[in-house]
């Protein structure tokens, strides 16, 4: 049994490769894709909701339509932030696939996972200077993943 789970094993590649290809897939699919459709509930995992539109009292001052109406304009350019955010996360997902799998160079993988602390921290930052403080543990989970996986790929030659 032992010799059988050993010969399976070996084809597979390290497990810190392994961790990296997680780490990019959950960054193309829930945090890059999932934000680019649903920017409104990505931004609620992400900590920092979308504010929303402020109502005034309906006859205060005349019927406004859409176009005049600043809140829409706010929406929207929020809506693009999150948008942006979830573009960024793709690009950190492919580029991490690619180091891993197409050019296989696993000094540059830990380099390139490694370097995700630089916004994940910022991210940890931003949402507990303005977000909502629950949601931090999320981003300390990310700060923990660069460090222990693009340390393990950079340490383990």
């Amino acid at each position: 049994m032992s010799s059988t789970t050993r010969s399976l094993f070996s084809y597979l590649p390290p497990t810190s490769i392994c961790l990296a290809t997680l780490v990019g897939c959950l960054e193309v699919l829930p945090f890059g894709l999932g934000g680019l459709v649903s920017p409104k509930d990505f931004a609620i995992g992400y900590g920092l909701p979308l504010a929303p539109p402020h109502r005034g009292h309906p006859g205060a001052n005349g019927a406004q339509t859409d176009d005049e109406d600043p809140d829409s304009e706010l929406q929207k350019t929020q809506k693009a932030l999150v948008q942006a955010i979830a573009a960024r996360n793709i690009q950190n997902g492919v580029l991490i696939l690619g180091f891993a799998w197409f050019w296989r160079d696993r000094r540059a993988l830990g380099t390139v996972v490694s370097c995700g602390l630089i916004t994940t921290i910022a991210d940890t930052l931003l949402v507990r200077w303005y977000g909502v403080q629950g949601a931090i543990w999320g981003h300390f989970v990310g700060i923990a993943n660069s460090l222990l996986i693009g340390g393990s790929l950079l340490y383990w030659m």
